[in-house]
């Protein structure tokens, strides 16, 4: 995630520690070349680097094997924790991984507290793998607290059935929000998109597929970023529904071009690859767009509201047409400025058969 919010240009530090060996001193060369600052890289000569091995699935998945009992990353103690980075910061990001043992859990929730009194926005990212952690118990615990401290929550479709038990998104977000303050909380869905829930808005962000997936390592990882990045250019307050949608947009494009590479920390994509990928995705659903015309008639104020309701179903624009007047049709008070005693044209821009049955009522 540093990696990438490096190469997009921003300032970033790590803070953590690692053996001091050759795989240790290997993985502080690697973040300082990619731009990342080492100040709080603390070296350990007692404990050896852990080892993460992965294992790539059919499909761009992957397994994970993790060589770590302990690992030098577990031993990080609260008197190493750099405060000059943490005063120093916009935001704050950490995990569930720095929580999986101590003395690294107590370093990593004063980090927290530290930045949060400093005033710092903090971002959390679950990123749960089994394998490190003694019982799921003390896993879900780690992931509660850390989505009670957060401002910014990014959490994986499954890790919400893992956490909340509940297969439907929106529930599984209304039950994290029990738990948590947090402004944005995005989720991400693989290759189905992701979804930014945000005050009481809901957007759906569309991913960018590619069939030139081969590791899907650092996908997530990667979108992080690119919210992360969003925020510090707009904040986190009064964001409207095209800001979040812009910040989907760059975040998923971002992810599928790190999907069609190996490895992760040397494969970020910089804004003009970004930015290429998403003009040339607009131009081809542009050129594949169905335009469709409909009549309709709208004769009750029960039946606009229903109208209004069901047009939010419709992605992009659907336009009720009048003489000379064109209308927004999920705007319920232009719908009211037409004479409705007449048939309407229901004009949408974008069809899907889909939207069939979510017409049908009003036709004329």
């Amino acid at each position: 995630m540093l990696a990438m919010l490096a190469r997009l240009g921003y300032q970033t530090a790590f803070i953590g520690k690692v053996g001091d060996d050759s795989f240790g001193r290997m993985l502080g060369k690697a973040i300082q070349e990619t731009g990342i600052s080492a100040e709080g890289l603390v070296y350990d000569a007692g404990v050896n680097t852990t080892l993460a091995f992965v294992h790539s699935l059919a499909g761009g998945d992957r397994d994970f094997s993790f060589y770590r009992n302990p690992g030098a990353d577990m031993m990080l103690r609260e008197q190493e924790v750099s405060k000059k980075l943490l005063e120093g910061c916009r935001i704050f990001h950490f995990g569930s991984l720095s929580l999986t043992g101590e003395p690294a859990g107590a370093a990593t929730r004063k980090a927290v507290a530290a930045a949060k009194e400093a005033g710092k926005l903090i971002s959390f990212d679950p990123n749960y793998r089994e394998p490190l952690w003694e019982n799921e118990e003390r896993a879900k615990e780690a992931v509660w607290y850390g989505i009670g401290e957060c401002d910014i929550l990014k959490i994986a479709d499954n890790e919400i059935k893992w956490l909340t038990g509940l297969d439907d998104y929106d529930e599984g977000v209304k039950a994290i929000k029990k738990w948590s303050y947090a402004k944005l909380i995005n989720v991400t869905l693989g290759c189905k998109g992701s979804i930014a829930y945000y005050q009481d808005r809901k957007v759906c962000g569309k991913p960018f597929l590619s069939d030139r997936t081969i590791d899907t390592t650092g996908a997530g990882d990667t979108f992080c970023a690119g919210v992360l990045g969003f925020v510090l250019e707009h904040g986190l307050n009064g964001l409207k529904e095209v800001d979040l949608e812009e910040m989907l947009t760059f975040a998923n494009a971002a992810a599928s071009i790190v999907t069609t590479r190996k490895g992760a920390l040397r494969s970020m994509p910089d804004k003009e690859e970004i930015d290429r990928l998403i003009r040339g995705s607009r131009k081809n659903r542009a050129e594949q767009k169905i335009v469709k015309t409909f009549p309709v008639k709208l004769q009750s104020v029960d039946k606009v509201k229903g109208f209004v309701n069901d047009m939010s179903q419709i992605e992009g624009d659907a336009l009720l047409l009048a003489g000379k007047y064109v209308i927004d049709a999920k705007s319920i008070m232009g719908i009211f400025s037409l004479d409705l005693s007449n048939p309407l044209q229901l004009q949408i821009e974008d069809w899907k058969e889909e939207y069939a049955s979510v017409i049908e009522k009003y036709l004329h």
